[in-house]
């Protein structure tokens, strides 16, 4: 069984699990990427987590939606306007159910490069188009190609950015019961 929950990627200079648009949603894991881009993963979901993280944080933000570590619906937002949806393993995506995409893959490809834009990074359309068409056995996998094809990439070697470590254990909830005995 593979991971259900949201991941959200915004810049930020602190964690996203503190930010008001993910409160209430335990964190499973914190990275941290170049230039003060961070994901989350998320122990659930945080619906509307993406307008919140954009007007928080007045910069673009991603949010991914996994199912089972199948596929990912995928939306991204910036402060301007600019949005794009997509699925990653869209056939997967299909055979789940979802509704076919409202827009077709090379107008997708063209917000995404226009969302990249106003985030200041430096992203490819061909790479983009690729991530979009990947299929990887996990969709996690393909949600990095995707980020990476976006300008969203690794933090620098040693794992570390303003002393950060790349990946940031977040807090770890324990959901037992009680024994008393």
């Amino acid at each position: 069984m593979g991971y259900t929950g949201r991941i959200v990627v915004a810049r930020s200079g602190r964690p996203l699990s503190e930010l008001a648009a993910v409160r209430g949603v335990d964190a499973l894991e914190e990275r941290v990427f170049a230039n003060g881009w961070r994901s989350a993963t998320l122990d659930g979901d945080a619906r509307g987590a993406l307008r919140g993280l954009v007007t928080e944080t007045g910069a673009p933000a991603l949010s991914a939606y996994v199912m089972d570590s199948d596929l990912a619906d995928v939306e991204a937002l910036t402060p301007a306007g600019v949005s794009w949806h997509a699925y990653l393993h869209e056939r997967t995506a299909i055979e789940y159910g979802a509704p076919p995409m409202e827009q077709p893959l090379d107008e997708v490809v063209r917000r995404a490069l226009s969302w990249s834009a106003e985030a200041h990074l430096t992203s490819s359309e061909s790479a983009i188009g690729a991530a979009f068409d990947a299929q990887n056995v996990f969709v996690e996998d393909t949600l990095e190609k995707l980020l990476n094809a976006l300008g969203i990439t690794p933090a620098p070697s040693g794992g570390s950015q303003e002393g950060q470590p790349a990946a940031v254990p977040a807090r770890i909830v324990d959901r037992r019961p009680e024994v008393t005995a």
